[in-house]
């Protein structure tokens, strides 16, 4: 049972309104975490501007394989639920979904991709990331696209603490 009822656009506060409009449009129906985040307008306001600007720079794929497998290392049902789908979406085949948890010995993975999951399993493991493996990210990633996987991380640590903190559901 969610510990704060999910807002819809017609009793949201007025600043939020527009935003959830927004994002129904984008998203094609409600996501219960914004209709969550939807009572402090400034807070999802600001998430949906970080994560709009994670759109750029990084590719889909590898953008969606850090924030999936951030919410697999915290256990966030909620969110690995919706970035599973936009994984796929974003082109991760059937067998990166299912090596997840072995992307490091597993032949589903490049070595850019490898490289990305390991990132995302160090920030979220220890808020930390050791330099071989930021080294290796350089050779294949650009130091824009370093500062967007890193802003892909945290938002995803953001997200799945949100959704474990207020006891946010699937729909």
């Amino acid at each position: 049972m969610p510990h704060v009822k999910p807002l819809d656009s017609s009793n949201a506060p007025e600043d939020s309104q527009p935003i959830l409009n927004a994002i129904e449009k984008k998203f094609g129906q409600s996501l219960n975490i914004f209709n969550t985040l939807a009572y402090q307008p400034d807070v999802l306001g600001g998430v949906t501007q970080i994560n709009d600007g994670i759109q750029n720079d990084l590719p889909g794929k590898l953008r969606e394989l850090a924030y999936f497998k951030a919410s697999q290392v915290n256990g966030c049902e909620y969110c690995s639920h919706y970035h599973k789908q936009a994984a796929k979406k974003a082109g991760a085949s059937d067998a990166q979904i299912k090596d997840i948890d072995n992307y490091d010995t597993s032949d589903a993975f490049d070595e850019q991709e490898k490289a990305v999951l390991m990132y995302a399993e160090q920030l979220t493991k220890t808020a930390q990331v050791d330099p071989a493996t930021v080294a290796k990210l350089k050779e294949f990633l650009d130091e824009k696209q370093l500062v967007t996987l890193a802003a892909t991380v945290a938002l995803a640590n953001f997200t799945n603490r949100i959704n474990h903190a207020l006891d946010i559901q699937l729909p």
